[in-house]
């Protein structure tokens, strides 16, 4: 009996062990396979995929895409982690793909899904963090607050997946994506409508967006990213010939200008400032100086990086321009913007069968990239493929709705195959345009430089620098101009400019 009992007695702890080693396997799992230590490694990276429309109509649409972009840039503030920018993003909009599938494509460790459903000032949003290798949800929730706790979320949503990430977060880091950029709703409310129209680019909805961010700033007049917004919106009307570079430069300086005033952490104002340095004043080194305060407030930022690579290649600093062309590929693979601006630095760098082999993939991104079509012809044209040159030309002019970028590419290789009175016609149009609208005197010289009527070039090209034209950064580049390189006054012309001194890369002591 007496060892029957000591039997049972030892068979007591037998429970007690079991849940002790339970527990010590639990723990070794938690510690070797938890989510946070799956992201311990180098690619501590994540894809935050469009958040869907739940109200399922079109004009919340600007909510739901405003809030994936305030999250993604809730996100990039924090340096220890990349991720993937917003036009690769959008990409995936209503896509049906498996999370692993994208995870893989893009290249990343985690990924965010969400939905939002707004009804009147009441938010529903949901969000979940999947692991990209497993597929396994991380982490899964849903807010039901107040329009009012939009920040909040934000901030929450940010700090949980920081955690969740294991990412290391710096004083700074964690105060910037606690800060509420507005304290009044309906300004925050017009700067996601703004932010909508700008990513739109085409002429009309930049206007619209200019209109929205100005509501935002009279509701708000200290609310710094609205004057940013700003900023961008007239930059992007200066870059594309859509109005007179004096007028839409200086208001993008000045809304810059402002933005830093208000916020002086904020990278798009600086590389604002660094466009209209670089494309309006001709500022080469303060242009340069700009661009890098950019990159160094946000390493993610993908438009300072694209912007600093247009710089450097038209000082023809092909290798660092390649650099920074790559950085913004890495954080933007699937953009058709990314991919045409690869193949536009690798034409000017004359290296046209790998610009090709990007220009094809951003049209297959978007088969209807005026600009993609543009550097194609562009590469066709230098090769003395006309047909094809003039065939991308037309695409170009049918899906910008008669740029006159578009006009001056066409009559430019009309004039150089000989086509003079096709040439003729269209100087004709851009004429009658300049009496109603913007047209760059820089693309009515192109013309007339291909039916050797120099004379009439450089006066085009002297309107061109009286108006500070942004095109002119690329005289020194564009093959185009080859037929007046001999000339004295093309010369000249560069020395204004200062494309003379260019090549010189910037003394960072």
């Amino acid at each position: 009996m007496h060892h029957m009992k000591s039997f049972d007695h030892n068979k007591a702890w037998i429970p007690i062990l079991g849940i002790a080693i339970l527990l010590m396997f639990s723990l070794f799992i938690y510690k070797h396979f938890s989510p946070a230590s799956l992201f311990t490694g180098k690619n501590k990276s994540i894809a935050v995929l469009p958040f869907i429309n739940m109200n399922n109509d079109k004009e919340s649409e600007y909510f739901s895409d405003g809030l994936t972009d305030e999250i993604i840039g809730q996100l990039v503030k924090i340096a220890d982690l990349k991720v993937v920018a917003r036009p690769t993003i959008m990409i995936y909009k209503n896509s049906k793909k498996d999370i692993r599938e994208i995870a893989s494509t893009l290249k990343v460790s985690a990924v965010l899904t969400g939905g939002v459903e707004r009804t009147g000032n009441v938010l529903s949003i949901h969000t979940r963090l999947v692991d990209a290798g497993s597929g396994h949800t991380i982490w899964e929730t849903t807010y039901q607050r107040e329009l009012k706790d939009i920040f909040t979320i934000q901030s929450e949503v940010s700090r949980f997946i920081a955690e969740q990430l294991n990412l290391k977060l710096t004083e700074t880091e964690k105060n910037k994506i606690s800060e509420r950029p507005t304290l009044n709703l309906e300004a925050y409310n017009f700067y996601l409508k703004g932010r909508y129209c700008y990513y739109q680019r085409d002429e009309k909805s930049l206007h619209k967006g200019i209109e929205y961010f100005n509501q935002a700033i009279q509701l708000d007049s200290v609310y710094s990213r609205a004057y940013s917004g700003l900023a961008d919106c007239y930059s992007a009307l200066g870059y594309a010939s859509y109005e007179m570079p004096s007028t839409v430069f200086l208001k993008a300086e000045k809304a810059a200008i402002k933005a830093i005033a208000l916020d002086s952490t904020l990278a798009e104002p600086y590389t604002s400032l660094g466009y209209i340095k670089f494309y309006y004043y001709w500022d080469w080194q303060g242009a340069e100086q700009e661009f890098i305060k950019a990159i160094q407030l946000n390493p993610n930022y993908v438009q300072a990086y694209v912007s600093y690579g247009y710089y450097l290649t038209s000082m023809e600093r092909f290798p660092e321009a390649r650099q920074v062309m790559e950085k913004a590929m890495q954080l933007d693979p699937l953009s058709a913007a990314i991919n045409t601006d690869m193949g536009f630095f690798l034409y000017y760098a004359r290296e046209y069968n790998q610009a090709i082999r990007f220009l094809k993939s951003a049209l297959e991104l978007n088969p209807k990239s005026p600009l993609a079509h543009n550097w194609y012809g562009r590469i066709f044209q230098v090769s003395k493929k006309y047909e094809e040159a003039i065939q991308e030309y037309q695409y170009m002019m049918e899906y910008s709705k008669g740029w006159s970028v578009a006009y001056a590419a066409i009559g430019n290789v009309y004039g150089i195959s000989g086509r003079k009175d096709s040439a003729r016609i269209i100087l004709a149009k851009m004429k009658s345009d300049s009496s109603f609208r913007y047209v760059t005197p820089y693309g009515i010289g192109l013309v007339y430089a291909s039916i050797n009527e120099k004379d009439r070039a450089f006066e085009c090209l002297n309107l061109a620098y009286a108006q500070h034209s942004n095109w002119l950064v690329w005289l020194k580049s564009d093959p185009r101009w080859i037929n007046l390189h001999n000339d004295q006054r093309f010369q000249m012309l560069l020395e204004q400019i200062g494309l003379t001194k260019t090549n010189r890369p910037f003394n960072r002591e």
